[in-house]
């Protein structure tokens, strides 16, 4: 599996977020890196929870990756694109 592009909005720290991965097409490996309660582990419960509608962990589900920044009317999403043999 490749992953293509995440979009994350309102969903554990992130309020509108995308990430995309072609922009790292040219570096074979690429590291995700930050300060400890940044985000990084979300970005894989992210992924997780969009694939299986879980969280990569057993410490959050995904009924609590609902940000606390989102007031009632903004909903909380998560859109994985990636490609899988092609």
């Amino acid at each position: 599996m490749k992953p293509v592009k995440l979009t994350m909005n309102y969903f554990g720290p992130y309020a509108k977020q995308t990430i995309d991965f072609n922009e790292f097409e040219e570096t074979p490996l690429f590291l995700i890196s930050g300060k400890t309660g940044s985000g990084k582990t979300t970005i894989f419960d992210a992924m997780t929870y969009a694939i299986y509608g879980e969280t990569s962990g057993v410490s959050r589900k995904g009924e609590e990756m609902r940000s606390e920044f989102a007031s009632p009317s903004e909903p909380t999403y998560v859109e994985f694109e990636f490609e899988h043999q092609g």
